[in-house]
């Protein structure tokens, strides 16, 4: 199974490992916004990920907009102005949407830096 720990870029592994331990202390909120702010400077770290496309029902869509929309949402207006964000439509979350976000950071950090 795989960790922050697997993250080469150390302050990308910083951001998940903070993360990962707002998870463990029961703070759902702050491991969300933590995940956000980790996304925020993977894609930062790689901006090509920014042009990056998936096949989505018959077309291409943007990579960016496949971040989970648990409350912490990416805005699509921001992706195709090239500035991504992430809104928050509230402040409370719990503990397992925030592992939702906490592993699809870590998959998409490992599998750029693995190449994929």
């Amino acid at each position: 199974m795989a960790k922050a720990s697997d993250i080469r870029d150390a302050a990308l592994r910083g951001d998940l490992e903070t993360a990962f331990a707002a998870m463990r202390a029961g703070k759902g909120a702050e491991a969300v916004r933590a995940c956000a702010a980790a996304y925020l400077a993977f894609i930062d770290r790689f901006p090509e990920v920014k042009a990056e496309t998936i096949p989505l029902r018959g077309r291409e869509v943007s990579r960016l907009l496949r971040w989970p929309a648990l409350g912490a949402n990416m805005d699509p207006d921001s992706v195709r102005a090239g500035k991504p964000e992430i809104a928050f439509e509230r402040d409370r979350f719990s503990v397992s949407e925030a592992m939702t976000y906490y592993q699809f950071v870590l998959d998409e950090i490992l599998a750029k830096e693995k190449g994929t």
